[in-house]
């Protein structure tokens, strides 16, 4: 059976919502095959919420999202990366019109469209280091967005989890930040590294703005709330160009410091499983499969890290 073959909607409390995203003015010079597709794709999610016992968008968690992906798992990778472009469009969507917390960028920052052109990206540790000292911290802004890319660069964090961040997240006796990973649902423990403890004081004496939020990152101009998945990234894409670094062809955002900092890891012979725990993984082949780099670009980045000679 064709994976666009004609389904039915059998939980009549989604058929609104999916009308009205299907009948976007964006949508109508769409080919019919296409959004053939689409309605295909947004009903098997769906049936597998309703399945789920999700009786609303609103009540649509990351985890079920990830039980629908498992769910379509046998897929060939062409096929699938097809339906995660879908998914991605459809729940930016939703988040757009408030009827769930969490935007289809979060979901998915990278969708590979190809097994062959799975090569991410990622920075040099030289180049990292640029676009670090280029921020100043002479100011609240900067001291913010200095602590907001310590957490991408230095300790991998997702931009969602970073969004997320609570100052009882940070356990001071035990020099750990420790959260629930947005994506994953699963917990999470990160060593509090020196320089990201002053840069947390010198920004909670110096920086945040006075509220009741437990949040650590909070946004004026949208009535001290969380600030978004795109003012991060507007914030890392900021400083790349101010330091200088070419991004041409190359991801500029939250997610290419996290990967960078994994690539460089794996370039300086860190233990897969102690690249893992960074990333928060729970399975090794996931990390395995999100180290899959060009081995040429890798082998010239750990050119950079000093030769030692033992004999």
């Amino acid at each position: 059976m064709s994976h666009n073959s004609k389904i039915i909607l059998r939980y009549s409390q989604y058929k609104s919502i999916l009308d009205t995203y299907i009948s976007l003015p964006e949508f109508q010079e769409k080919a019919t095959e296409t959004m053939r597709s689409k309605r295909v794709t947004i009903t098997s999610l769906c049936n597998y919420l309703g399945d789920s016992g999700v009786t609303s968008f609103t009540e649509c968690r990351p985890q079920n999202v990830t039980g629908f992906l498992d769910s379509i798992s046998g897929m060939s990778s062409s096929t699938k990366s097809g339906k995660l472009f879908i998914l991605r469009h459809f729940f930016n969507y939703l988040y757009d019109e408030n009827y769930i917390f969490f935007s289809g960028n979060e979901l998915f920052p990278v969708i590979v469209s190809n097994k062959r052109d799975r090569i991410l990206s990622f920075y040099s540790e030289t180049e990292i280091k640029k676009l670090i000292s280029c921020i100043s911290n002479h100011t609240a802004n900067g001291k913010r967005d200095l602590l907001i890319v310590l957490f991408a660069a230095e300790l991998g964090i997702r931009s969602g989890d970073i969004c997320r961040l609570k100052i009882s997240d940070i356990h001071w006796e035990r020099n750990t930040i420790e959260f629930i990973q947005f994506k994953t649902g699963v917990f999470n423990q990160l060593p509090l590294l020196e320089n990201i403890k002053f840069a947390i004081i010198d920004y909670l004496k110096n920086a945040m703005p006075t509220c009741e939020s437990d949040l650590l990152f909070i946004g004026i101009k949208n009535n001290y709330q969380m600030i978004s998945a795109s003012q991060m990234h507007s914030v890392v894409s900021k400083y790349f160009t101010l330091a200088g670094i070419d991004i041409s062809k190359r991801k500029h955002g939250p997610h290419a410091l996290r990967h960078s900092l994994a690539s460089n890891l794996l370039a300086n012979n860190t233990p897969m499983h102690v690249i893992k725990d960074v990333l928060g993984h729970t399975n090794l082949n996931t990390t395995r499969v999100y180290l899959n780099i060009d081995f040429n670009t890798l082998l010239n980045f750990a050119l950079e890290v000093p030769y030692e000679n033992n004999n």
